[in-house]
């Protein structure tokens, strides 16, 4: 009966971490990706080398770069957005709008997951729209 219980708790514990380990599969994936309608057209377009990437990689993620086919001059935003200008010579010339990323890392759950949100989008894009991948992607 003792025996019995201690596998119990192993077995319970080790479905606890693999419960967990699902979750955070990739702990650098982006988890909120902004799209205008040209880097939107870019991922459709791209989705099959973007999918095929991370299905090649050995972690599951890969970097899905947006600038080539949206036009950008190579001054893409890379995880954290610029942060606002302190000096008080430049507070009111010009709104407050941070630019759109280009690259993202994502897992290829993530990927699939956002074709399909686009897929399924009928709202507008331009000038931007926002998919929270851990709140749309649930299982």
């Amino acid at each position: 009966m003792r025996c019995s219980r201690s596998v119990a708790g192993v077995l319970a514990i080790a479905a606890m971490f693999a419960a967990s380990a699902a979750v955070a599969d990739c702990l650098v994936c982006d988890e909120v990706v902004e799209l205008d309608g040209i880097r939107a057209r870019c991922f459709q377009q791209d989705y099959g080398k973007f999918l095929e990437r991370a299905e090649r990689s050995k972690t599951g993620n890969a970097e899905v770069d947006l600038g080539t086919c949206a036009g950008d001059d190579g001054t893409e935003q890379r995880g954290l957005d610029k942060f606002p200008s302190l000096d008080p010579l430049d507070a009111g010339t010009e709104s407050v709008r941070s630019p759109l990323r280009s690259v993202y890392v994502l897992d290829k759950p993530a990927i699939v997951c956002l074709k399909r949100l686009l897929d399924d989008y009928r709202g507008l894009i331009d000038p931007k729209v926002q998919f929270d991948l851990l709140e749309q992607c649930r299982p």
